[in-house]
């Protein structure tokens, strides 16, 4: 008879059998600790969003942030509170170009007048209408470095231009105190998402498309904290992110007779504020 022990039921084997077992069951209890990955990690820029509100504006950011470029028009209604405290809405169209890395235009023209915006690799020319005054400045390279500059050197934040950046979802949650999804509704007939959102001196809300394009659909900002809470209302419509954007939309045009001024002297018109998320934060 053999004097080696029997492999199959030596200590040493048990112990070889016990090791991946005990490193097992100590992976199951870190596991259970620590937890999964969770997919509201890439959420932390705004912990207080609703999972499901953070993911839909999240796929709308991704969507936007993968396009080269698009275009898209709004038609808008705001309020303005007379002396009397009444209310009395207006309206605007927006129409907005992008080419990145370093190309945008905004035209924004109400009922009282209104401006068009052109931005093309570091020089950025703005038109008054219909007085026709005029200015340019020089500003960063890219899109998102040419708002951020518009806001902290001129606190100008173009008409919907949080829709312009790279990361939207970044952008929107900036300053954001809570954020829920309400659920299905329809915009001109389109099925959407209608997510609401709060901030310290603004609640707003938005209307993403379902489906493979999860586009903007609808913008409400309330400006609570000003008398009456008037309202900013921009129907958004004619998304094109399909064709290549024409050089010509940001060729500045300038009417034969103008006037130069400070870009200041446009840009501080209070007409012009509070017609983006952006200012608020």
């Amino acid at each position: 008879m053999s004097t080696y022990p029997d492999p199959k039921t030596s200590p040493l084997h048990a112990r070889r059998l016990e090791f991946p077992f005990s490193v097992f069951i100590l992976a199951l209890i870190l596991f259970s600790v620590i937890g999964a990955p969770r997919a509201s990690a890439q959420y932390e820029t705004a912990p207080n969003i609703d999972p499901e509100a953070a993911a839909l504006l999240q796929s709308m950011s991704n969507y936007l942030g993968s396009r080269s470029g698009y275009s898209f028009k709004a038609e808008i209604m705001y309020d303005e509170v007379i002396s009397s405290g009444q209310k009395i809405q207006y309206n605007a169209e927006s129409v907005t170009y992008l080419t990145k890395p370093d190309k945008f235009a905004v035209s924004y023209i109400t009922d009282r007048g209104g401006y068009r915006l052109w931005y093309d690799a570091g020089l950025a020319t703005i038109l008054e209408v219909p007085e026709n005054d005029y200015s340019t400045a020089e500003l960063p390279g890219t899109v998102d470095q040419a708002l951020n500059n518009l806001t902290d050197e001129y606190k100008f934040a173009p008409a919907l231009s949080e829709f312009l950046f790279i990361n939207t979802y970044k952008t929107l949650t900036k300053s954001i105190t809570s954020g829920v999804n309400v659920g299905p509704s329809r915009v001109s007939g389109t099925m959407c998402q209608q997510l609401v959102f709060r901030q310290r001196d603004i609640d707003w809300q938005i209307w993403i498309e379902d489906g493979k394009r999860p586009v903007p659909r609808k913008l409400v900002i309330t400006y609570k904290n000003r008398p009456e809470s008037p309202q900013f209302i921009a129907l958004i419509k004619d998304w094109v992110s399909d064709k290549s954007i024409p050089s010509a939309a940001y060729k500045p045009e300038i009417p034969n007779i103008n006037s130069r001024v400070e870009f200041s002297e446009i840009t501080e018109n209070p007409r012009y504020s509070g017609t983006s998320i952006r200012a608020f934060h």
